[in-house]
Order: C-alpha cells, then sequence, then structure tokens
C-alpha cells in the first residue's frame, strides 16, 4: 500500500486517549509508534471497527487483511481478537511476506487476479472477517469482493477501506463509470429485491405459511446479506440469512 505523503512524528498515545477515547483497539494503533512495523490507519476507523467486530474478540475467527505493507495490522488484529484467531494477510510486495508476525501468514498476489483469490480461500477456509485495505482500484475492490464476499461465514463481516479514492478520479477507476461506491449502492438496491417489487406487496401482506406461488426470484446477495453501513471511508456488509419480508397491521 502506498500513500503520497510524509510521515510526521505522531501524537503521544496518552494525549489522544485523553481527547477521544476509543478503546483498547485504538489504543494499540496509538502504540505502533513504539514499534518496528507500521500500519496506516484513519483514526475514526477503530470506532467502525470495534461496533462491527468487537463480538469476535476471544473466539477463533478467521480474519483476511488485504493490504498489509509492513504486517503492524497484523500485530493489531493477533493482539485485540485473542490467541485464538487464524490472521491472514494479502500484498503484492513480495517483502510483506518476510514482515508476517509469528502465527500469521501472508499471501503474495494481485487482488484482482480471480485465480489467486481462489486459491487464498482454498488455503484458508471459510473467513469471518474481510478487511479490504489494497490497491484501492474499483477493479480490484469488486473482484476481491466477487470472490470472497459469497465464500465468508453465514454472519461474516467484509468491511472495505478508503472509499474515498473513488472520488479522486481515473487514476483510481480501471472499471469505467464504475467505482466501488457506485457497485456498493448497486448492492443497496439488492438488499431491496423482494420489498422492491410492487406487483408481490400482497403477498408480502399473507402470512408466510399462508403464501402460494414461486418467491420472486433474487439475487443471492439478497438472500445472504442483512445490512450495508456506509461510513466515512468505509462500506461493511454484515451477512445474514433473509428470507421473504412480511408486513402486518396490528
Amino acid at each position: 500500500m502506498f500513500w503520497p505523503f510524509r510521515r510526521r512524528k505522531p501524537a503521544t498515545p496518552d494525549a489522544l486517549l485523553q481527547s477521544d477515547p476509543r478503546g483498547e483497539l485504538y489504543q494499540l494503533f496509538l502504540e505502533r509508534g513504539a514499534r518496528a512495523h507500521k500500519t496506516a490507519k484513519w483514526h475514526h476507523y477503530f470506532d467502525i471497527y470495534d461496533g462491527f467486530l468487537a463480538r469476535y474478540r476471544g473466539q477463533s475467527p478467521t480474519l483476511l487483511e488485504i493490504g498489509v505493507d509492513e504486517c503492524g495490522s497484523l500485530e493489531i488484529w493477533r493482539e485485540w481478537l485473542g490467541p485464538g484467531a487464524r490472521i491472514f494477510g494479502m500484498d503484492i510486495n513480495p517483502k510483506s511476506a518476510e514482515l508476517a508476525p509469528p502465527g500469521t501468514k501472508v499471501f503474495i498476489g494481485d487482488q484482482s487476479d480471480p485465480e489467486f483469490l481462489r486459491r487464498v480461500l482454498a488455503e484458508i477456509g471459510t473467513p469471518d472477517i474481510v478487511v479490504d485495505d489494497g490497491g484501492h482500484s474499483s477493479n480490484q475492490q469488486i473482484t476481491s469482493f466477487e470472490i470472497f464476499y459469497p465464500a465468508m461465514t453465514p454472519d461474516g463481516v467484509y468491511m472495505v477501506e478508503d472509499t474515498h479514492t473513488a472520488l479522486w478520479g481515473g487514476v483510481w477507476d480501471d472499471r469505467p463509470g464504475m467505482t466501488f461506491l457506485d457497485y456498493a449502492a448497486e448492492r443497496v438496491k439488492d438488499l431491496h429485491a423482494w420489498s422492491g417489487i410492487h406487483a408481490n406487496f400482497r403477498r408480502y401482506h399473507t402470512h408466510p405459511s399462508e403464501r402460494t406461488g414461486e418467491e420472486a426470484a433474487v439475487p443471492e446477495f439478497t438472500r445472504t446479506t442483512r445490512a450495508i453501513s456506509f461510513f466515512d471511508s468505509i462500506v461493511a456488509f454484515e451477512r445474514g440469512a433473509r428470507r421473504e419480508p412480511w408486513q402486518e397491521r396490528r
């Protein structure tokens, strides 16, 4: 991961925590300044991480982070999630594999290469958490999502970081006319695939056990996604089994 800015001396952890406390995960990030392997994260991300991922702490989740650079973030995930977590990374820079912390593994390859992504899946199994902090081009983000998301656990969380790069112009967009924000907006429409069919509204006022006829054909994404959340520079997808909706007047 490359960012065109100069490194500046970070504020002290104590000063930041006093002004903006965000818990243990944020503190682990602030402490990176004293460690050899760094990671670049926006400070406001940590509230978002905590909200979606705290339930995995002390459990045995499989986490895959795309774009790990010096692997400092993998150390953070290991410390925060606990020793039972299986931590994996991906990067296009071969040096990242050499920096992988003990108990983690980094795969080297292009996140826009479907065959490479499938090989990663074959080795790590079913991921619970995917964090995409990779190359940030729309093609990379969309290709990775379309391979990894359907392969996740039924209640997994997929987070795409730094989505503000969709607004930076053509250098980041190698799918003409389709940024990741555009793509995510289309997935919002998929969430409404059942209720968005006006002709079926009478059906949705009927108890599910009393309905006749076939269900409307909807994307698999509709059946397996409970929510999409948009934040400044992060889009989070929460998986969860869904059925046809039911509206009732009482």
